[in-house]
C-alpha cells in the first residue's frame, strides 16, 4: 500500500470518526442520555481515573471547560499529549516507516502514575468537599 493510499484511509477514518463522535456528543449530551457505563464503577461503586471522560469530552465540545475539569481533570490535562502521541503513530503508519516519537523523561512517567493514583484515591474519599470537587457529575 502506498503512502498516498494510507493517507487517504487515515483522513477518511479521522473525518468519519470525528464527525460521528462530535455529532453524538453534541446532540446526545451525557447529562441527558445514558452511555456505556464504567464496569469498574458498577462493580465497586468507586470512580476509576477514566470515569467521567465521556462527559468531560462532551463538555469540552460545548465549550464548558469548568464542567469538563469537574468530570475528569486527567483527560483534560493529559488529552493533548495523548492526541499528540496518536497523531505521531498515525504519521508513522502513513509514511510506512517508524518515526522517532518524543518520549517524556522517565521521571515524568512516574510522576504521571503517582498523580493518577492520587487523583483516583482522592476522588473516592468520602469527604463531601473533595468528592464534590473531583467526582464526575451524575448528570
Amino acid at each position: 500500500m502506498t503512502s498516498a493510499q494510507r493517507l487517504s484511509i487515515a483522513v477518511f477514518i479521522l473525518w468519519a470518526s470525528g464527525l460521528s463522535i462530535g455529532y453524538i456528543l453534541l446532540n446526545y449530551p451525557p447529562s441527558q442520555y445514558a452511555y456505556i457505563p464504567c464496569m469498574f464503577h458498577l462493580t465497586t461503586g468507586l470512580h476509576c481515573p477514566g470515569c467521567g471522560s465521556t462527559r468531560a469530552i462532551a463538555s469540552l465540545l460545548r465549550g464548558d471547560i469548568a464542567m469538563a475539569l469537574k468530570n475528569n481533570l486527567l483527560i483534560v490535562l493529559w488529552g493533548p499529549y495523548l492526541a499528540y502521541r496518536g497523531m505521531q503513530q498515525l504519521r508513522s503508519w502513513i509514511d510506512g516507516k517508524p518515526k522517532t516519537i518524543w518520549e517524556p523523561p522517565k521521571q515524568s512517567i512516574i510522576l504521571f502514575l503517582i498523580v493518577t493514583i492520587m487523583y483516583t484515591v482522592l476522588r473516592n474519599v468520602p469527604i463531601e468537599a473533595i468528592h464534590e470537587l473531583l467526582a464526575p457529575s451524575v448528570h
